[in-house]
């Protein structure tokens, strides 16, 4: 039946066949969101609004997925607010067709988070309690002192700094340069993969940014994405999340200051920072935020949040000294 069939039309006759939904519209190709390796589809039926997405038949993805499944099982038993996933007829959690799979979960209203101090609180409290309840959950096994963004992004640094000197080369261009290397030099000792051993490892979120929580107003309705989800460093998940909500979009003192620390008090109400950890944090935050900026810029175009290459190289040479300043205050003390 289904061979008559192409496009959406096929994928909306395997789901009625596969699930127990009553009746289900031809799938929509979701708009605004990424792609990147999942097909992801808007499916309305009789039992609700669901999200399909497609992925590779192969070992490595279908280990990937039923860790991912078991992982929204479990967030969702502790009252986490994660999409559950649907079964099908036959009582599994994704269909196998040939050379791929589809997954139904269900889907979540809801937009980017804002920026205020109450989603600050609760992203905080969401990713300690995360980290938390996940301790001793079983997962693929991979190795969890290196991850992304842990290695200080020289080549890629140099590729864009290239890129703000063909707008204009002045002095300041050159001083921004060398002190956003000396932070790198910095991030590299503290981030040696001798010392990782030193940061604890558990169950990690692996992209926790704000496009992946979902709220109504202030109030959290979905956490997704659960993609880059597993036996990780902690400090990746805290320090993709400090570069994102708490760093990207400013470079006022007072307010980077405010929003980490609002960010990191609510996330040890469930799970408490190393001194290691406090001290390597703020290194990895900079080693994030570099190599996105660095990276994103040729991918979009010339322009990262508006902003081009030489503009950059003045906010990324700002808040990397800031983010020195403050590994330096927990090895030293705040008055030093």
């Amino acid at each position: 039946m289904t061979a008559k069939l192409s496009g959406m039309d096929i994928i909306g006759e395997i789901i009625r066949e596969q699930y127990d939904l009553g009746t289900v519209q031809t799938p929509e190709q979701m708009e605004g969101v990424h792609q990147r390796r999942h097909r992801k589809m808007l499916v309305a039926s009789d039992a609700g609004k669901f999200l399909a997405k497609t992925y590779k038949n192969d070992p490595a993805t279908m280990d990937s997925l039923y860790f991912q499944h078991n992982l929204s099982t479990h967030l969702k038993n502790n009252e986490l607010p994660v999409a559950g996933i649907r079964q099908t007829r036959d009582g599994h959690t994704f269909v196998s067709i040939d050379d791929w799979a589809l997954e139904l979960q269900e889907f979540i209203e809801g937009g980017q988070m804002p920026m205020t101090a109450k989603t600050l609180t609760t992203s905080g409290e969401m990713l300690g309690r995360f980290h938390q309840v996940c301790q001793g959950l079983p997962a693929p096994l991979r190795d969890a002192r290196r991850w992304r963004f842990s290695e200080v992004p020289r080549e890629t640094f140099e590729a864009f700094y290239e890129l703000a000197l063909k707008q204009r080369e002045d002095e300041r261009l050159h001083v921004h340069h060398d002190n956003i290397q000396k932070f790198m030099e910095e991030a590299n000792d503290v981030l040696d993969i001798g010392k990782r051993y030193a940061f604890e490892t558990g169950i990690i979120h692996g992209d926790w940014h704000s496009g992946n929580l979902l709220f109504v107003g202030e109030e959290l309705n979905g956490i997704i994405d659960m993609e880059f989800a597993g036996d990780g460093c902690y400090l990746e998940d805290i320090a993709y999340a400090v570069s994102n909500l708490c760093i990207r979009t400013t470079t006022k003192t007072e307010k980077m200051a405010y929003r980490t620390g609002t960010l990191l008090e609510n996330y040890e109400k469930y799970r408490s920072l190393s001194y290691a950890e406090r001290v390597a944090l703020y290194y990895a935050v900079g080693v994030k935020h570099i190599t996105t900026v660095s990276y994103q810029t040729p991918q979009l175009g010339g322009r990262v949040a508006g902003y081009t290459p030489r503009q950059w190289m003045t906010i990324l040479d700002y808040q990397t000294r800031w983010l020195s300043a403050q590994a330096q205050k927990v090895r030293w003390g705040k008055n030093k």
